[in-house]
């Protein structure tokens, strides 16, 4: 156990369930959360995490209300207001489509042939490649309600990362596990961040902290004990 007697003022960060990369009911919230406290641990700082709809905690972490938020990829409007340091680990991002109604394909571009529903999560960060293409976007609130949509036929496919969807499809919705798959290629691989917020007045130390407390974890071998036995 962890000791943190005589630290300083606990920082708070916000994330949204992501399982299993982090959830409230999680063992340790999950390996993003666990690895972020393990991190700040080193520096004596300890680490409260808030669980939020992803819309409401990329706000807070925009207007300061957070010290940094857990599980965000890169986006080029969000670094204007959000520090990104090393990534934490990478995430895979994969097409998943229902067995019934099969859409198969080996590049992005054969998706245009003909309309097709796609859903998404409200607020997340989707590569330009499949903002190009001519879906019809449903959006959800998390990636389970947008599984449930495929697996009731009213999307078409779902992009999801890739060890969310094989999390939920042995777990909340084992029932449609024989029903729902990936499909096609990964469609992008994307470093997963803690990112600080630019309007949290110690953002800039914390951005420090956190390298440092990376680098003692790392020159300890201690990143090899923390991996996801998922």
């Amino acid at each position: 156990m962890l000791s943190f007697s005589g630290t300083a003022e606990p920082l708070r960060i916000v994330s949204s369930e992501f399982v299993p990369h982090n959830g409230e009911n999680l063992p340790n919230q999950g390996y993003a959360i666990q690895l972020v406290k393990e991190i700040f641990a080193t520096q004596h700082q300890e680490i409260q995490t808030e669980f939020l709809p992803w819309p409401r905690a990329l706000l807070q972490a925009k207007q300061g209300e957070a010290a940094a938020i857990v599980s965000v990829w890169f986006d080029a409007e969000r670094a204007g207001y959000l520090y990104y340091p090393t990534p934490l680990y990478t995430n895979y991002l994969q097409f998943y489509h229902n067995t019934a109604n099969p859409i198969s394909f080996t590049a992005l571009h054969q998706l245009a042939k003909r309309p097709l529903r796609l859903g998404v999560v409200r607020g997340y960060s989707y590569p330009q490649a499949i903002k190009a293409l001519p879906f019809e976007w449903i959006e959800v609130n998390t990636d389970l309600e947008s599984l449930k949509m495929l697996a009731l036929g009213r999307v078409d496919l779902v992009i999801c990362e890739q060890m969310v969807a094989e999390y939920l499809l042995t777990t909340e919705l084992a029932e449609y596990s024989d029903q729902l798959s990936s499909t096609g290629p990964v469609v992008e691989q994307r470093p997963m961040y803690i990112a600080f917020s630019k309007a949290h007045p110690k953002a800039r130390q914390l951005l420090q902290q956190f390298e440092q407390g990376l680098q003692q974890l790392k020159q300890q071998h201690r990143l090899e004990l923390l991996q996801p036995d998922y």
